[in-house]
């Protein structure tokens, strides 16, 4: 968790909700050239037709992705929280002790090895555009 002021209903139910969201969108759409109930439309009534498969996916987890964010943010500032900051050292991101890798030879750090990727897969990108 990254907000200390989320509680168990609004992490939950937000969820739920994100779920229920993406259900409803991909069950109400539908993309080019598909047949509703194998690719979406599974709801009967197609309100949108995507122009690929892949574009269904992208906003279909957009439209999840914002419930969730939405419901869980409205669901946590109206029930109360019952977690102290002590109990919550560990699990919220804000709250927990960053780990020091001072101490580790440079080929086994998580943030050197990540630029060398992305320095690999962008010299990748380029030869094989």
């Amino acid at each position: 968790m990254f907000w200390r002021r989320t509680t168990g209903h609004g992490a939950f139910d937000g969820l739920l909700t994100g779920t229920v969201t993406a259900a409803l969108h991909y069950g109400l759409t539908l993309p080019r050239g598909a047949v509703p109930g194998i690719k979406g439309g599974f709801l009967g009534a197609v309100l949108h037709t995507y122009p690929s498969e892949m574009a269904l996916n992208f906003w279909t987890a957009l439209f999840a992705w914002t419930g969730c964010f939405v419901a869980t943010l409205v669901i946590s500032l109206v029930t109360t929280r019952n977690k102290t900051d002590e109990e919550l050292v560990g699990l919220v991101y804000s709250l927990t002790p960053r780990v020091k890798e001072d101490y580790l030879p440079w080929y086994k750090r998580p943030v050197i090895l990540a630029v060398l990727v992305l320095v690999g897969s962008t010299i990748l990108n380029v030869i094989f555009w």
